[in-house]
């Protein structure tokens, strides 16, 4: 689901928000190795700051805005702007270069951790004093415009920013923690990233035509559903997008968060009027096909299920599966028969790495686990895997390089794996009769209906991912 952006790789070079290579060797975790593109930049340590960025011609991050259009009050905070706004551009454009989707800032005693989090996994990106982080944190908030007097309730903004060409959307949330301090998630937006088709996000041809199938004349509620955070707004768009809106007229009345809806048409809401009165209009002017904000409680959930047989509905939830979705509107309308009745179809997904093209290594499996994962060994005869360093020694004078494309993490990017639970007359009965997920679950295997696991084996089978890739996804599930 992340486009294979790649860029040359600046580093946060102040010794201070960022240690040098020995000090960044202690805080790793045993086992991992220093990429190879951090430690050519943390060699650099004893030497100034400006002559560190002179030689390595590093465009620092540029900040255009609070997204709330409270201008920044830099003068007034002249002294943290001095302290803390270098470092702080610094440690932003560390995280866009490496195409981490969020940053956090987390006070632990005396000191904060910095982490970021990269194509899903969270990578250690060094400890700062707590001041230092503080400070940060502080010039954070004045850049989003926000109150930095107010340390006790959470306050949550943003703001505009650009490195080169790229253009982001920084969004910030700080949340109170002992001590006084405060803690920072920084959320990151690639503007110029589109993942507007069914195509960027992954989606099958024939998973496409399903969607369309069921969201096409049926009058009834459709559901996108995944973990939080995990881009299910996204494919809920996408998914829209997989539509003909030459045969259909389709409105939204939800937050598109500036994304670009071609042939859908905004509807102009009323802010006095509550949910039930705006889509008794947008029905009213003859809307086929309307988008929702989020369902995210039993209020809502009633509301939309009064309209299921006026229009098709397409929204979205918070739910591991949808299995684990479906019961959820079950939960909420009080009743599994009229779940069963509103819901045309609920479709998952899930978000999993994708392998570095530079570097991934091909093998042979084995017979047995061919058949242990179910792929048929005479169709397949390769599958592929993150890249290990050569067991045996090399020849002298030469020596092995990690992967600087993928920083020697074997991974590069996302992909999105889907399921979909059609709701057959096998499917409603079940719900209907109070069934529970793993009954609905087994029910759509039955039914050799798409699953998230199926769908995952599809991606092992073309080199798309590894085995080991799923087994971290799935892992508690």
């Amino acid at each position: 689901m992340t486009p294979n952006r790649r860029s040359s790789r600046p580093r946060c070079v102040d010794t201070v928000c960022c240690p040098r290579t020995a000090d960044v060797a202690e805080l790793m975790p045993p086992g991992i190795v220093i990429p190879r593109s951090l430690q050519v930049i943390f060699k650099f340590g004893k030497k100034k700051q400006a002559e560190i960025l002179e030689e390595a011609e590093v465009e620092l991050i540029r900040f255009q805005g609070a997204l709330n259009g409270v201008p920044p009050e830099m003068e007034a905070n002249a002294k943290l702007v001095k302290i803390a706004l270098e470092p702080l551009k610094e440690l932003f454009t560390d995280a866009v270069t490496r195409r981490a989707d969020t940053i956090r800032i987390e006070p632990k005693g005396d000191r904060a951790t910095i982490a970021f989090l990269i194509d899903g996994v969270a990578i250690p990106a060094g400890r700062v004093p707590k001041q230092r982080a503080h400070a940060m944190t502080q010039m954070t908030k004045v850049l989003c415009g926000l109150d930095i007097s107010e340390r006790t309730q959470p306050q949550s903004g943003g703001v505009k920013a650009s490195v080169g060409e790229d253009e982001f959307e920084l969004k910030t949330m700080t949340t109170p923690v002992a001590g006084g301090m405060e803690r920072l998630l920084v959320y990151i937006r690639n503007l110029d990233e589109k993942l507007e088709k069914p195509e960027h996000i992954g989606m099958p041809s024939e998973l496409k035509l399903a969607i369309r199938n069921l969201t096409s004349g049926r009058k009834k509620l459709f559901l996108v559903c995944g973990p939080s955070r995990t881009g299910i707004t996204t494919t809920l768009y996408a998914s829209v997008r997989g539509l003909d809106a030459y045969l259909h007229v389709i409105f939204t009345i939800g937050d598109t968060e500036g994304r670009s809806l071609l042939n859908i048409s905004t509807f102009d809401t009323d802010p006095t009027h509550d949910l039930q009165e705006t889509l008794r209009r947008c029905i009213r002017v003859e809307a086929e096909v309307i988008l929702l904000d989020p369902i995210r409680n039993a209020e809502d959930a009633r509301v939309v299920a009064g309209f299921y047989d006026d229009a098709v509905m397409i929204s979205e939830i918070t739910a591991a599966d949808a299995a684990t979705g479906i019961l959820q509107m079950a939960e909420w309308l009080g009743d599994g028969a009229l779940a069963a009745k509103v819901l045309s179809g609920v479709l998952s997904q899930k978000l999993i790495r994708k392998l570095c093209n530079d570097c991934k290594e091909a093998f042979k499996p084995s017979p047995k686990l061919m058949k242990k994962i179910g792929l048929k060994a005479d169709e397949i005869t390769v599958l592929y895997r993150k890249a290990s360093p050569p067991v045996e020694p090399l020849p002298k004078g030469e020596e092995w390089e990690p992967c600087t494309t993928c920083d020697d993490t074997g991974y590069f990017g996302r992909t999105t794996i889907f399921e979909l639970i059609e709701m057959s007359e096998g499917m409603q009965g079940l719900l209907a009769g109070g069934a529970d997920a793993t009954a609905l679950r087994e029910q759509a295997r039955t039914e050799k209906m798409r699953t998230l696991k199926n769908d995952a084996m599809r991606l092992v089978a073309d080199g798309t991912t590894s085995l080991e890739e799923l087994q971290r996804a799935f892992k508690g599930n």
